[in-house]
């Protein structure tokens, strides 16, 4: 008997179970890859019951080889597809495809090279493995573009999913995705290369949920469902990685190791970006961008974005009067005046309303069925002449608080913003509006001048309408900063701050200004319509909406490890110019012992003077090379001196975009990709700027070999970026004066040591003198066949009985602190290299050296040491 009750009451839970069953959708989405993470969303979905929750049994089919996903979808024979940004082309070719959500915010695909490949270059004539040419040219024809090289310069195979024929050679690249690929050849030891088109800036999406305009159509609630489920299945997925990863491996690829799918799962999340972005949105600026690169390069045009973005029906939640409903449907346009010079938050463009108000306007009409025209203005009087001749129902957007229009009543706030401080790069962050007192501030409107005087009437703000004369005035110094409303502070920056400008402060924090839509007082049915629809339009979908008309989409939370990695930079050239100083006195100190063992040598040098000459002679060549180089050595602290110097001002600015990015990340400010790469920019042209200054300082040492051919104008920059940081500390000035446009052929190291030696001695002797102007005055002329260079200085002049011994070596006037090398080397270098001369004169309490040199290119000296 008990058996018997057992077996009922299982076949009654069977019965159950399959009546449950019948009565779910039966739907089906199409992969465009194998079963891995990259699909862990809409497994979470289905194995954690998210689809049935909303009545449906999902049928996942995994890709296979020769399938088109899109024909798939647009046939019937599944109901929704995972694709990449194809589908918008295909979409512009005359398609009926709808994005119903877009799962990467970063582009996923890449090209997986042998070692020796490091650029599309390298890839001539060598063949890569790629699904196809079309999917191949979009993924990677920019890409190639952009260095000279087209698709067809290679030769596709087609692809095989696996890495076999790249491992064995077969192929010297193939299509892979980042997320897990490289990690399979890391596990079997392959060497490789990456080419990523997303390093070049250019992003194409590769996890696109899409259907038909057929599906969309008959199914509009099951489509909601399907998108909402497998949104549920994403945050599933991302928060539970191992135990997707484990149901992956089980369950629908046991060929990837748990392992590797969880090394997958990271790459993924970085591709999502959950934490940056609401999981499965769709970001229709970024989608004008790649329409406009379509439309371009296919000659595609006529099919608007309106049809392919889905556009969530909300249905009749609206509880609408019928007298609401009477005036919807005898009402075919509503008339909306749009705010002027207000983009991105309200716009007219192309005859169609465009930014964040259009597309909260888009949502009104979905909901409500009235259709809204835009009627722009020239400027702010034109705008209130529209509403007071009642050309509008509408006004787009309105200050809650305002007080400027009084014909019109406002909604219920439905967002609210504050204020962004634009200033220089190089200006420190404001944290406190006190900092601002006595500086120049300015602003567009006067109503925001009005509401931040109310909150800060220590401040000096001016109202200046024209954006490109607002930059000017804060680039030139005239004024401190811009203060902008916060949704447009990354607009101001990106089309007009010619990348000198930042975000640099903000204000009215606290007290934020709320927004409204303004509607006509003879018009309270429109106003009753858009209160209900408003408090129908979630506020997270409000938010979102804000957050796609920022100027980028690509944002990511801040890497420290950028920071380290210039930090260890930094150790690193610290670390070389320590091991060089050790070098240099080691050297120095050998170079004493050189000097008097030869010294040594040539007194005991007697009888055999024929038999020793050839000797000799070689010996003090040598001894004038070492002679030559412990001059320069000589001046060696005063290089590392100028070295520091340099580094100090790109060390600040490094210090300072870091401190930046870290100010923002601890008050929980989103930091958009354009403003992270900015910096990133700004930090590495500092770095290079860094490697440079080693570099010209390098070059330095080292003698040139040949005449060079250079602007005398040139040649004056170099020297005076060499001597400027230490004449900045001296307070002693320095001018140009004379030719400088004229070219020479020079050895150009060496003349720039003999300028170097004669400002060094300048400066020095400014540092002894009591005179409050000190100025070094540097006069090129150009006489006959010779050029003429004067180095003068009013310091006081030098010594009579000094002159005559001027130029021998190892005589000093600094005492212990001079090697007496400087002019003697000098005069070697000019008359010996250069077949000219110099001379020095003392007049009127000052010191003019001038240096006389041919400027014949065929009468220029050969090469020989000092000393011969």
């Amino acid at each position: 008997m008990k058996k018997f009750i057992v077996s009922l009451l299982l076949l009654c839970a069977t019965l159950f179970a399959h009546e449950i069953e019948a009565e779910l959708e039966k739907v089906s989405l199409q992969l465009h890859w194998k079963y891995q993470f990259e699909f862990a969303g809409f497994i979470a979905a289905k194995e954690k019951g998210f689809y049935k929750d909303v009545g449906l049994d999902v049928d996942l089919r995994e890709y296979e080889y020769g399938i088109n996903v899109e024909d798939e979808v647009l046939t019937g024979r599944a109901n929704y597809g995972i694709y990449n940004s194809l589908t918008l082309l295909d979409y512009l070719k005359g398609k009926d495809i709808v994005l119903l959500a877009s799962y990467f915010k970063r582009a996923a695909l890449v090209l997986i090279t042998t070692p020796e490949i490091h650029s599309p270059k390298d890839l001539l004539g060598k063949k890569v493995m790629a699904s196809t040419k079309e999917d191949f040219e979009l993924n990677f024809g920019e890409y190639f573009k952009g260095y000279g090289v087209s698709v067809d310069d290679v030769i596709l195979v087609p692809h095989t999913y696996k890495v076999d024929k790249f491992i064995n050679g077969e192929v010297s690249a193939m299509t892979a995705f980042i997320s897990n690929q490289p990690y399979i050849l890391d596990r079997m030891g392959v060497s490789y290369n990456l080419l990523d088109p997303s390093k070049d800036n250019l992003f194409i999406m590769q996890l696109e949920l899409f259907t038909s305009q057929t599906e969309l159509i008959k199914n509009p609630k099951r489509t909601r469902a399907f998108i909402e489920a497998s949104k549920r299945g994403w945050e599933y997925a991302l928060a539970h990685k191992e135990e997707l990863a484990q149901i992956i491996h089980d369950k629908y690829n046991p060929n990837l190791s748990v392992d590797d799918l969880k090394k997958e799962a990271e790459g993924i999340q970085r591709l999502i970006l959950p934490y940056t972005y609401e999981i499965g949105s769709i970001d229709p600026n970024f989608l004008k961008k790649q329409k406009e690169l379509f439309e371009k390069k296919y000659k595609l045009f006529g099919r608007k974005l309106d049809n392919y973005i889905y556009k969530p029906s909300y249905g009749n939640k609206l509880n609408l009067t019928p007298q609401e409903e009477a005036y919807i449907k005898d009402h075919n346009a509503i008339n909306v005046c749009v705010n002027y010079d207000l983009f991105p938050i309200d716009g007219y463009q192309n005859g169609h309303m465009t930014g964040e108000m259009a597309s909260i306007y888009e949502i009104i009409s979905d909901m409500t069925g009235l259709n809204f025209r835009g009627i722009p203005s020239k400027s702010e009087k034109s705008l209130h002449e529209n509403l007071d001749k009642k050309r509008c129902q509408l006004l787009s957007i309105v200050v809650t608080e305002s007080r400027n229009f009084p014909n019109l009543n406002k909604t219920k706030p439905f967002s609210a913003t504050s204020f962004a401080l634009l200033s220089k790069l190089e200006q420190s962050f404001i944290d406190d509006p006190r900092k601002l007192k006595g500086k120049t501030l300015l602003i567009q409107k006067e109503s925001l001048r009005d509401y931040l005087m109310y909150l800060y009437p220590y401040l000096n703000i001016k109202v200046e309408y024209d954006k490109n004369k607002m930059v000017r005035e804060v680039l030139y110094g005239k004024a401190y900063g811009i203060i902008a409303l916060d949704e447009q502070a990354d607009y101001i920056i990106d089309q007009y701050g010619y990348g000198k400008l930042k975000i640099n402060g903000f204000l009215a924090k606290k007290h934020p200004l709320h927004a409204s839509i303004g509607i006509q007082k003879d018009e309270p049915v429109l106003q009753g319509i858009i209160e209900k629809a408003l408090d129908e339009i979630p506020q997270q979908k409000i938010e979102n909406i804000i957050s796609s008309w920022r100027i980028n989409r690509y944002k990511n939370k801040l890497d420290y490890s950028l920071t380290f990695k210039v930090i260890f930079v930094m150790l690193i050239i610290f670390m070389i110019m320590v091991y060089y100083q050790r070098k240099l006195r080691n050297f120095n100190r050998e170079l004493e012992k050189q000097v008097n063992e030869k010294t040594k040598e040539l007194r005991e040098i007697n009888e055999s003077l024929e038999a020793t000459v050839k000797e000799k002679v070689a010996e003090l060549i040598q001894k004038d090379e070492l002679l030559t180089t412990q001059s320069k050595q000589a001046v060696m602290g005063e290089m590392i001196s100028m070295i520091a110097h340099q580094w100090r001002q790109p060390l600040n600015t490094i210090t300072l975009q870091i401190s930046n990015l870290q100010l923002k990340e601890m008050m929980g400010e989103e930091i958009d990709q354009k403003e992270l790469s900015k910096t990133l920019e700004n930090i590495s042209n500092a770095i290079v700027y860094l490697s440079n200054t080693i570099d010209d300082f390098k070059t330095y040492f080292h003698p040139n070999k040949e005449l060079t051919r250079i602007k005398i104008k040139e040649l004056f920059d170099r020297v005076l970026s060499f001597i400027e940081p230490r004449a900045k500390k001296a307070n002693v000035r320095v001018y140009v004066r004379g030719a400088k446009e004229s070219e020479i052929n020079v050895y150009v190291n060496e003349l720039i040591q003999v300028l170097l030696n004669l400002l060094n001695n300048a400066i020095d002797a400014y540092e002894k003198s009591p005179h409050e102007k000190k100025e070094i005055i540097i006069t090129v002329e150009k006489k006959d066949d010779k050029l003429l260079i004067s180095v003068s200085d009013e310091a006081g002049g030098i010594k009579k009985e000094h002159l005559s011994r001027l130029f021998e070596p190892y005589f000093s006037t600094k005492g212990k602190n001079g090697t007496g090398l400087g002019l003697y080397m000098s005069k070697m270098i000019i008359e010996k290299h250069f077949g000219g001369d110099i001379r020095v004169n003392v007049k009127d309490g000052g010191t003019e050296f001038v240096v006389e040199i041919p400027t014949n290119d065929h009468s220029a000296p050969s090469k020989e040491p000092l000393g011969c």
